[in-house]
């Protein structure tokens, strides 16, 4: 039976995850954040209303192989009188969404249309914002938090409670392994794993969470802080992690005895591409080949 694992996350950070594991034999249920409000996604949420629709279009086209063209098709730019320049994905799932009635049904259709091996689920029902704690301020909105300068304390949302999709908790509940991130630690990783709902189906699901360490700080949304830091923040909203997969010549990167102390497991791994702050989808494919395999079982790896 294929390994089920889930991801949790959004932005780019996951659409190199889902590239390193579209062609593996897994069953996989990707849950993104909704949360966006900049670019065409917040312009759309202003425009048509219901959750932001951008991290799904871009899960989808990361799906798809690199000769499908309609991944290609999906995220060519279309411009539509009073609308304004869209890519096309997301001009679709809106349409879907309202002709479904949600973005859960939307996704769900879609993904099945284009072939896609996968289960791509939005973290929420309703639209949702972040609001965030930086100093003795409120910072409300993704963009403004992403774009903030100030020391982040905490996330929130609004509303405080948000309904997460019931296929999402099975699927966390179900999961032989979840993966959180790499990505935005406040707007893409934490704006799905420290959903109420969610945080606490990771608390009480039986599979291992394995969280991927962001490469280098997010500039400015996490500038200054280390990859211990990044560990502290995701424990402190009460997101549980059992091991850390991170490139040991890395910025943010872990010594043995770091991670010893927090009783987590050390996957120490080449995963830097030729892009700055970027995932190689290769190399995280082999780490992640040995995450899912018959190793995963034995001791844990060490740097």
């Amino acid at each position: 039976m294929a390994a089920r694992v889930v991801i949790l996350g959004g932005g780019h950070g996951i659409a190199a995850v889902l590239r390193a594991l579209r062609d593996r034999e897994l069953t996989l249920t990707v849950i993104v954040t909704v949360a966006d409000d900049g670019g065409s996604s917040g312009d759309l949420r202003r425009k048509w209303g219901g959750p932001a629709v951008g991290d799904i279009r871009r899960s989808l086209i990361a799906l798809t192989s690199e000769d499908d063209s309609s991944g290609r098709a999906l995220e060519a730019p279309v411009t539509i009188a009073r609308h304004g320049e869209h890519p096309l994905g997301n001009l679709v799932l809106c349409s879907l969404s309202k002709a479904f009635g949600d973005l859960e049904a939307a996704g769900e259709w879609f993904t099945v249309q284009l072939g896609v091996r996968a289960r791509v689920l939005p973290a929420t029902m309703q639209p949702i914002s972040l609001i965030a704690v930086a100093g003795d301020e409120l910072i409300r909105g993704e963009s403004a938090i992403g774009a903030t300068s100030d020391t982040i304390q905490a996330l929130g949302f609004e509303p405080t409670r948000p309904e997460v999709p019931s296929a999402a908790l099975a699927a966390i509940a179900e999961a032989d392994c979840v993966l959180l991130g790499p990505g935005s630690l406040f707007t893409s990783v934490l704006a799905v794993a420290a959903l109420p709902a969610i945080s606490a189906a990771l608390a009480r699901g039986r599979a291992p969470v394995t969280w991927i360490c962001n490469l280098e700080p997010q500039i400015p949304e996490t500038a200054g802080m280390s990859a211990v830091d990044h560990l502290a923040t995701l424990r402190r909203h009460g997101v549980r992690v059992d091991a850390v997969l991170f490139d040991p010549a890395a910025q943010l990167h872990f010594s043995p005895r770091q991670l010893e102390a927090t009783g987590l497991r050390a996957l120490g791994y080449p995963l830097l591409g030729s892009l700055p702050g970027r995932h190689d989808p290769a190399l995280l494919r082999a780490a992640l080949h040995d995450l899912f395999g018959p190793r995963s079982a034995g001791k844990p790896f060490t740097t």
